[in-house]
């Protein structure tokens, strides 16, 4: 408020966004922001899970008091709901999102489809409750192995109206011609084989799951086949469709490596398990500067190592 009256007193009509994020989540009790036009709140809801969006059934939960220092950060999109709702009791202005899918979360959904789907789900649900707009936290090279989730954000943000399942024949149609459908159900059998939840951690035992391992072993017949529809389309009139095409290759040989991984991570064989994910990182690295613009190779390794091979808690940045 001090802030505005000086803006107003020198008659400038700066906007000014704050934002709603760990401790100010929660709402404040006491305090109101006199100039509402001044301002933008700013939702980041950056410990929620992307397993799911809010309930068709709405917003149930309660928010819990605030404590200092002892508060947990919600844990679903519901519960940072819940907090906005108590924030619009005395908050009319405008309101924007920070989100997180571009941040860590895309190193676990291998196919990258289930997480546009999160996305088209997300925008409009943010927009049903007058959240009319996202910025998003990440890297600008969130394109391996495709760039569905990056396009359903841009179409879906533009035009609500639009289905995952319209928006993925779109852009799948352009990025690989006319067989499109094969190479987006190859994609989808890896997500199948390698499930989101299991790499993000929310599996119902987290990453100790040996009911997994005869799955993920089998991913290699998946990307085998894969290999074979790459090598019947490599090369296309359109310079976007080859090169969609011989990024699959890459992703394929990443696919193969992370499983090995995976597979003995899902037993408890921890040190093993660290051992094919360093032969894995250090593999990917070196092919870095073939697709480069596209793929972060230290976003995604250090996403994977800290949340899925790593015995500390503390995160490590791995270079």
């Amino acid at each position: 408020n001090e802030c505005d009256r000086e803006l107003t007193k020198r008659k400038l009509d700066t906007r000014i966004v704050f934002i709603a994020y760990v401790d100010t989540t929660w709402a404040p009790l006491t305090e109101k922001l006199e100039n509402q036009e001044r301002f933008t709140l700013l939702i980041a809801p950056i410990s929620r899970s992307y397993m799911m969006t809010l309930p068709e059934c709405g917003i149930k939960k309660q928010t819990v008091p605030y404590k200092r220092n002892q508060n947990a950060l919600p844990s679903s999109l519901e519960e940072y709901f819940a907090h906005f709702v108590e924030w619009k009791k005395m908050w009319k202005g405008a309101n924007l999102s920070y989100e997180y899918h571009f941040w860590r979360h895309q190193a676990f959904d291998l196919s990258g489809i289930e997480l546009s789907k999160r996305i088209n789900e997300d925008i409009k649900v943010y927009k049903a409750y007058d959240i009319n707009g996202i910025i998003e936290d990440g890297s600008q090279r969130s394109f391996f192995p495709t760039g569905l989730a990056f396009y359903t954000y841009a179409r879906t943000l533009f035009d609500t109206s639009l289905s995952p399942e319209e928006i993925a024949e779109d852009y799948f149609s352009h990025a690989f011609g006319e067989d499109w459908k094969q190479f987006y159900d190859y994609l989808t059998r890896i997500e199948e084989k390698i499930p989101f939840p299991y790499i993000s951690g929310e599996y119902k035992n987290r990453h100790y799951a040996p009911e997994l391992r005869e799955q993920l072993l089998s991913v290699k017949e998946i990307t085998r086949a894969g290999r074979k529809l790459i090598g019947e389309h490599y090369n296309f009139d359109m310079r976007v469709q080859t090169y969609s095409v011989r990024l699959l290759e890459m992703h394929a040989d990443f696919v193969d490596m992370l499983s090995d991984a995976l597979a003995e991570k899902c037993v408890g064989n921890d040190d093993m398990a660290m051992e094919y994910y360093e032969k894995f990182r250090i593999e990917m690295g070196r092919r870095e500067a073939e697709f480069g613009l596209v793929y972060d190779h230290l976003l995604l390794t250090n996403a994977l190592y800290n949340v899925v091979f790593s015995k500390s808690s503390e995160p490590v940045l791995l270079v």
